[in-house]
């Protein structure tokens, strides 16, 4: 199969910093965390390394090492840490040919503090990754792909979802998305537009909880209801209601498969008559970043190869569970016989 992904293209670099290193402050009631820095104090690292991510990168390489030809479109500035990234996605096999140039930005990079819990606290500059537009979407059309797979996007580029999914629906691709809270919150309209012709959509528990609203506000006589006892549940701004029920609600505006990733409490995926639930797959967590991309694109490759859903959630989850036993989001990444070997 051949797999394009859009979203960003970054240098990651990682920080690892022993819990003894640096303090961590908790807030029981509001469930926050935060790591405490000392100005002027200089804090020694366990180790700090340098890594290719972001959405469309860490996609591709799935998508390439679960044995599909994976070709990201991403923009980048014209400089160092671009040559750094397509050297290194090169070497995992990726079709680098579509890499859009922004001559009056950088190339995105983030660094990322990985310490206690180890869910890594993360500071970034999206760069040219914000400035995807038409005329670039037309520099790449037309999209010939069996998987077209959107990652997060941000400020002008996240108004091209819709031309995205429009373009993926021309080329009779499976087109699978998650939506960042940003794209949500900001831009609702463009997700529920696209949201017409995915194949797949994936959020987590808060991103459907800011999607209430909206999905509220497209149907004014929608009535979420009470959820019944033992039930899955998603808490909302206005109280608990049914999971089933919203991703019912979610399905009608055009997804063929709605996943909601649910933290501590594995992932839920409707395809349209059952809400399947995967547990998570338990292991010693190195580092968080990249477990969405991972779970999501092998849950899309899965869906789109035939598997059922019990099948490809399994898959997802496992290789989830691979990726965050690395500090880093690409590492990881299993490929199609190792999954194979692992769900047998």
């Amino acid at each position: 199969m051949k797999a394009i992904t859009f979203g960003s293209a970054m240098i990651d670099i990682i920080t690892v910093i022993s819990s003894q290193s640096i303090e961590q402050l908790s807030l029981s009631n509001s469930r926050r965390q935060f790591l405490l820095v000392e100005p002027g104090r200089k804090v020694e690292a366990d180790k700090i390394t340098r890594h290719i991510g972001g959405g469309a990168l860490n996609t591709a390489v799935c998508f390439q090492k679960l044995g599909c030809e994976a070709a990201p479109i991403v923009k980048m500035g014209d400089d160092v840490p671009r040559d750094y990234i397509v050297k290194n996605c090169q070497a995992h096999g990726l079709d680098m040919s579509r890499v859009l140039i922004d001559q009056n930005e950088a190339t995105g990079s983030a660094v990322m503090i990985a310490s206690h819990e180890k869910n890594a606290a993360i500071f970034t500059q999206r760069g040219a990754n914000t400035s995807l537009n038409e005329a670039d979407l037309k520099k790449v059309s037309p999209l010939r792909a069996d998987i077209i797979h959107a990652a997060p996007l941000s400020e002008e580029s996240a108004n091209m979802l819709p031309k995205i999914a429009e373009m993926a629906k021309e080329a009779g691709a499976f087109f699978s998305s998650n939506p960042g809270i940003r794209q949500i919150t900001t831009r609702a309209n463009t997700v529920l537009n696209a949201a017409k012709f995915m194949s797949l959509i994936s959020i987590n528990e808060v991103e459907a909880a800011a999607l209430v609203t909206c999905l509220s506000a497209v149907d004014k006589n929608l009535d979420w209801g009470k959820p019944v006892d033992d039930e899955p549940v998603l808490q909302s701004e206005g109280g608990a209601i049914s999971l089933l029920k919203f991703c019912e609600t979610l399905h009608q505006q055009g997804p063929d498969h709605v996943l909601i990733t649910h933290g501590s409490q594995g992932a839920y995926l409707y395809d349209g008559k059952t809400l399947h639930h995967q547990a998570v797959i338990p292991t010693t967590v190195a580092g968080t970043a990249g477990a969405g991309d991972s779970f999501v694109s092998t849950l899309a490759w899965g869906l789109r190869s035939g598997d059922d859903a019990k099948k490809a959630l399994l898959q997802a989850a496992h290789n989830a569970s691979s990726v965050v036993s690395y500090v880093n989001t690409t590492d990881g990444l299993l490929s199609a016989e190792e999954l194979a070997s692992r769900i047998c």
